[in-house]
């Protein structure tokens, strides 16, 4: 595609921080749990979150929507051609969330990689609710038998044949590593109790699980400063805070979302957390906020500065995601943040 024929969007600013304040009427509603409604409220009102929407107020970077748009399209033809049920909102979604925070150039690869992104959200949200399609997957991905005939492992090893072109094999295999390790933590998540007492709910399990350095790693296809194979001491020394960074504030920025949702707030890490060390919600959720920073901080100072701006565009565009897609639902909490759209 002529790049000069493309829609380089730059999202539009909020309003102003002043005009985006919580106030109790907002969006609380839709939490039907009385509980979880006052564990919400009580963040909301600290200004938390406030704080955390201003840190991207300046953030305007261009974004590819007609890339993003013409690869969702595809995608879904693809679904269908392969007979998986990806919901169209989430392919949206998460293309434009790839343009936002790993921008590509190059239409094939964006393509490539923006099925993984889709394909991997949607494999984490279907083996999150069912441990017997996170095995198949597993076993498929991992044994020297034949792939079973689940949709879902015969489109999961397309993606993997699309993106292998464009990535030297050692990095391939690494990739399918994190891919198929965080699946083996899923299924470790799914036997944590209701009652959030038990020993399986560790930081071991929460850090295997959350396909986190596979999200992370993505970089390595925008600039030959971030490749995995020349740069592999920056990634080895980076992955340990870029996943801190990545698992924390998706926690602090999910909550509303898995609130609304009921059952995927009980099974977050703020909750269960709250409940087995009988601390307040609010505490729990400042500390994880606070390490969720210091982990953005720490990724930016083992950064040379021609990675420097790759990363901080990525992890901006994160938090930047999450308050404008309306995946997370934030503008029933704070109607003045204008969603964007694919």
């Amino acid at each position: 595609m002529n790049q000069a024929s493309r829609l380089m969007v730059r999202p539009p600013r909020p309003p102003g921080v002043d005009t985006l304040h919580y106030t109790p009427r907002s969006g609380l509603q839709a939490i039907r749990e009385p509980g979880h409604r006052r564990m919400v409220a009580s963040v909301l009102a600290s200004g938390l979150v406030d704080r955390m929407i201003a840190r991207t107020e300046g953030f305007e970077p261009p974004v590819d929507i007609q890339q993003a748009r013409v690869d969702a399209e595809q995608l879904e033809a693809e679904f269908a051609a392969y007979g998986v049920t990806v919901p169209a909102a989430t392919t949206r979604h998460i293309t434009l969330m790839r343009a936002l925070m790993v921008p590509i150039a190059d239409d094939a690869l964006a393509l490539a990689l923006d099925r993984v992104w889709v394909y991997t959200t949607h494999t984490d949200d279907v083996c999150c609710h069912d441990p017997a399609e996170a095995e198949a997957i597993m076993r498929a991905g991992m044994l020297t038998a034949p792939p079973g005939s689940s949709p879902n492992t015969r489109f999961i090893q397309h993606m993997f044949n699309e993106i292998a072109p464009f990535c030297e094999p050692t990095f391939l295999a690494v990739y399918k590593t994190f891919f198929y390790q965080a699946i083996s933590g899923v299924l470790m998540e799914a036997e944590f109790t209701p009652q959030t007492s038990d020993d399986v709910d560790s930081d071991y399990v929460r850090i295997f699980n959350g396909f986190s350095q596979f999200w992370f790693t993505s970089l390595q296809f925008t600039d030959p400063c971030l490749d995995a194979c020349s740069q592999r001491a920056f990634w080895s020394a980076a992955l340990s805070p870029c996943v801190t960074f990545l698992n924390d504030i998706n926690d602090v920025l999910s909550f509303y979302k898995e609130a609304v949702h009921g059952g995927d707030f009980v099974a977050g890490r703020i909750y269960r957390r709250s409940v087995k060390e009988n601390l307040p919600y609010l505490a729990v959720y400042r500390e994880i906020l606070e390490s969720g920073l210091t982990a953005y901080r720490r990724v930016l100072a083992l950064a040379d500065d021609e990675q420097r701006r790759h990363l901080d565009r990525y992890m901006q565009a994160f938090i930047h995601w999450h308050f404008r897609s309306p995946r997370y639902g934030w503008q029933k909490i704070y109607p003045g943040l204008t969603p964007i759209h694919v």
